[in-house]
């Protein structure tokens, strides 16, 4: 953009989709432009995907650990390992155009083109189902093959979880259709919400019936197959003409596949990032032993939570800034959201490794706090791929998914071989440090790119603040804890959140913010605000 033309730089910039949609209606989300902020889009969606995400955490660790408790490590071991088969699974099925839908839906829709955008969304969903019944054909007969590997108490794990595949893969990609309208609305409600707790319902129903391990599997997928129903509802809500059969659709299959192909390859090195470690532990070690490491590995991820609530929102804006040439105006936006994911992520970071041991014990019992050093070790690395920002979005919106998808082999690779050269020897610690090594190596070759590729640093001076005010919130919390010890430990728990919450916050503000994180905090507020009322509004009715 031009120095010499400000005020069109400034009418450009304010050139944007609307508001995320509100449920208060039923009227379908409008596809004009309006006057907004990119800061203020980013705090909305943040805000948006923060709460859903933190209540899908808080869901998942509830249903994890009644799941520990009911079934035991080893059950849990195997349920575990059958989680990450069709993990594994549904990557494959999607072949990358997670990735390719968001991108093209957010340019033809920048372009006001709706056939093309109906054709990118109909090409990704087709591929998508029909790729994952195949998949799930080769898991259902290959179960034995794939347990032989492990345990042979896998195989009818495996095989439920095949039934599962196709409704997972299907309501993944409807849900990352969404998001490439630029709201996180939807995808948040049907994920982090609404699919969580259907399962948690059905789980509770199985719990009285006394079902097996192959019920709580076959639990997942009926969870699974409501949440294709709720995703398709809302995608037809936000994009009308996707049901209607007199819409024209255009495809554009070599633009959607140039993106996907290498991004496919992206995503399942990611994968393996994620569960190399679990499934190479579990070639050496009993399943118990791998049911303590993935309570303590999904502990750790609990900061990533920050990550992924920019990542959904910021995409699409990548995007949509990238392919208008505001590289000033990506640029800035980059270190921004990098500072503000580093922060949340270094909050939960230190109250991690303040309550590592006490975190795995709530979760499944005194025999999960072994793996309270593995905590910190992969809790550390998720803090390092934090403070990155969403690099990796970086390059896959902007045309270097290619280079994206050698960064994520090399990772996977330093994964693979640091696991199978620690876990025979070291066991869990082995198992974090494998982990790790995938992480770090992939964050750093990413950061590397960004900076070679695009020419951006997501580094400011601004970064003294979160780190002196979380060592600051630790000090005093350990101080606390001298004064107070021995306490009932979800007593223990609640005072050290509590603490370290509050005093983080108040050195966060007498530090000062800049003029982007004051107008960040009021639209995340403004979020906030607006789901108490709604809260309370639905509680009038209940008793109304």
């Amino acid at each position: 953009m031009s120095p010499e033309n400000p005020e069109k730089r400034k009418d450009e910039r304010r050139e944007e989709p609307p508001k995320e949609p509100s449920f208060a209606s039923d009227a379908p989300a409008t596809l004009t432009t309006g006057e907004d902020s990119n800061v203020a889009r980013v705090a909305r969606g943040a805000g948006i995907s923060t709460a859903g995400q933190g209540i899908g955490r808080a869901l998942g660790f509830v249903t994890q650990s009644v799941l520990a408790r009911s079934l035991g490590s080893q059950s849990f071991g195997l349920y575990t390992l059958g989680i990450a088969v069709v993990t594994a699974a549904q990557i494959v099925s999607q072949f990358g155009l997670d990735n390719g839908v968001v991108r093209y839906v957010a340019h033809y829709r920048g372009q006001d083109d709706p056939a093309r955008v109906r054709g990118t969304i109909l090409q990704a969903v087709g591929f998508t189902f029909a790729i994952s019944l195949v998949v799930a054909a080769f898991m259902f007969f290959g179960a034995g093959t794939i347990a032989g590997f492990y345990q042979p108490e896998l195989e009818p794990v495996i095989r439920a979880f095949a039934f599962a595949l196709p409704f997972y893969a299907l309501m993944s990609i409807i849900l990352w259709s969404t998001q490439g309208f630029q709201t996180v609305t939807y995808a948040t409600y049907t994920q982090q919400i609404l699919r969580p707790l259907i399962y948690f319902a059905l789980l509770v129903g199985l719990y009285f019936v006394g079902a097996s391990l192959v019920g709580v599997v076959v639990a997942y997928a009926l969870s699974m197959l409501v949440g294709v129903a709720i995703g398709l509802f809302f995608l037809r809500r936000l994009f009308p003409p996707l049901t209607d059969p007199k819409a024209p659709a255009k495809f554009e299959t070599r633009a959607l596949f140039g993106v996907s192909v290498p991004m496919s390859v992206s995503r399942a090195t990611q994968y393996a990032n994620n569960w190399t470690a679990v499934l190479v532990l579990g070639l050496f070690y009993p399943a118990g032993v791998v049911g303590v490491f993935q309570a303590a590995f999904r502990t750790a991820t609990l900061s990533t939570l920050v990550r992924f609530a920019f990542n959904g929102i910021f995409s699409p804006i990548i995007s949509s800034l990238h392919s208008r040439e505001m590289s000033d105006d990506l640029g800035g936006l980059y270190k921004d959201v990098t500072r503000w994911t580093f922060t949340g992520a270094f909050a939960v970071f230190l109250g991690i490794v303040l309550l590592a041991r006490e975190a795995l014990t709530v979760f499944g019992g005194a025999e999960f706090a072994a793996g309270a050093t593995a905590l910190v070790i992969v809790a550390a690395a998720q803090l390092y791929s934090a403070s990155v920002g969403p690099a990796s979005r970086m390059l896959a919106m902007t045309g270097n998914q290619n280079a994206l998808m050698w960064i994520t082999l090399t990772g996977a690779a330093t994964g693979v071989a640091a696991s199978f050269a620690l876990i025979p020897s070291l066991g869990l610690v082995g198992a974090a440090f494998g982990a790790a090594a995938a992480i770090v190596t992939e964050n750093t070759l990413t950061l590397i790119f960004v900076r070679r590729r695009l020419g951006f640093w997501p580094y400011s001076v601004a970064f003294w603040k979160p780190l002196l005010a979380g060592l600051g919130a630790a000090g005093t919390v350990l101080l606390v804890e001298l004064l107070a010890p021995d306490l009932p430990l979800l007593v223990n728990v609640a005072l050290v959140a509590a603490t370290f919450g509050a005093v983080f916050v108040g050195l966060l503000l007498a530090f000062g913010l800049t003029p982007t994180d004051r107008e960040f905090v009021g639209e995340f507020a403004k979020v906030g605000r607006k789901a108490l009322r709604r809260a309370r509004r639905l509680a009038g009715r209940r008793r109304g």
